[in-house]
């Protein structure tokens, strides 16, 4: 289930789903990366795993020099085309709205349980 835009990566559009792929427990799956031609060939570029790794991500994701970069539920990750995926950062309170670079740096922002309201933060890193 896509929840956000396609990216264009020379040609190759890319995506995620907040549910499917291969890990979590039930059916339902903790989402993927996926990637599509124009002419219409998907395949899944990776399958989130859960708990420290990731799970339902719902931002589009963002690419910096061909790499993927996005948030789960809980993390920001990036991911190479070819599927390999490392956790930047566990953050606090769902960031949803994805990742803006600036000048290298990654900015974000979550939608509540953070911050000293509650109300959500605007949080940064560099890869």
């Amino acid at each position: 289930m896509p929840d956000a835009a396609l990216i264009n990566v020379n040609g190759t559009l890319y995506g995620t789903t907040f549910l499917g792929g291969t890990y979590c427990s039930g059916d339902a799956g903790c989402g993927t990366v996926f990637k599509i031609t124009t002419s219409g060939a998907e395949s899944v570029v990776y399958s989130f795993e859960g708990g420290s790794a990731g799970y339902d991500p719902q931002a589009r994701l963002l690419n910096v020099k061909g790499t993927l970069y996005g948030t789960t539920l809980d993390t920001v990750f990036k991911v190479t085309p070819s599927g390999t995926e490392t956790v930047l950062q566990v953050v606090d309170g769902y960031p949803f709205a994805g990742l803006t670079d600036v000048g290298g740096t990654l900015y974000g922002t979550t939608a509540w349980n953070s911050g000293e309201t509650g109300n959500g933060t605007v949080f940064s890193l560099r890869p």
